[in-house]
């Protein structure tokens, strides 16, 4: 069934950035829970700023954080200048058993209405880490790490996901890590990786004691 919201106004350049970096993600092979957890921040951060319906939007300081994850310009998520300073959208939703598509229209009266953007947002089903090759050489990799003392400071996602790249292999995902780093986060006993928000706000990972 097909729901659709009535034109309301919305920052042009935030609109245009937030899909720009939602077209690199997706470009990239990144999932929505995979930027978030890159960036950070709760697993449902980024389909909420994706999501029109939704007021979440990338701050200053994410666009910068972005462009170190992407390893891009910032003319790849940013629009040097749009002309108009808002856009006056509408919000069609169409829902189905695996998630909801969005489609999002701009008033460009007396003018047909112009499509900006349309996405589907899919259910995303837990996925579970199966016994392979890699998974093993990820969990190797960080006993490695931690028994170093790598972790004995705090390490955003990003930083660990950066230096695994460059040691590991390219091969690696944010999932992978993600899974790797919460075998040690879930032990009940010391010594294992402790998780908390550092000034930024943003999920960081140390050494317990």
């Amino acid at each position: 069934m097909k729901d659709i919201k009535s034109f309301v106004p919305v920052s042009s350049i935030e609109f245009d950035k937030i899909y720009r970096v939602m077209d690199k993600r997706v470009s990239l092979g990144y999932s929505d829970r995979e930027l978030s957890f890159l960036l950070g921040y709760r697993p449902l951060y980024v389909r909420d700023v994706e999501n029109p319906l939704h007021t979440l939007r990338y701050t200053a300081k994410d666009t910068n954080y972005l462009l170190e994850i992407f390893e891009c310009s910032l003319q790849e998520i940013m629009a040097p200048k749009i002309r108009d300073t808002f856009y006056p959208i509408k919000i069609e939703t169409q829902q189905y058993a695996g998630g909801i598509t969005y489609k999002i229209w701009k008033d460009n009266a007396p003018d047909k209405a112009q499509l900006l953007k349309e996405f589907t947002a899919e259910i995303e089903t837990s996925r579970v880490m199966k016994n392979t090759i890699k998974f093993v050489e990820v969990n190797d990799y960080l006993s490695t790490l931690f028994n170093n003392g790598y972790f004995n400071d705090a390490r955003t996602a990003l930083e660990i996901f950066k230096h695994c790249k460059a040691e590991m292999s390219k091969t690696i995902t944010p999932f992978m890590l993600s899974a790797g780093l919460g075998s040690f986060t879930a032990r009940k006993k010391t010594p294992k990786i402790i998780e908390y928000k550092n000034d930024s706000a943003r999920t960081v990972y140390r050494r317990e004691g």
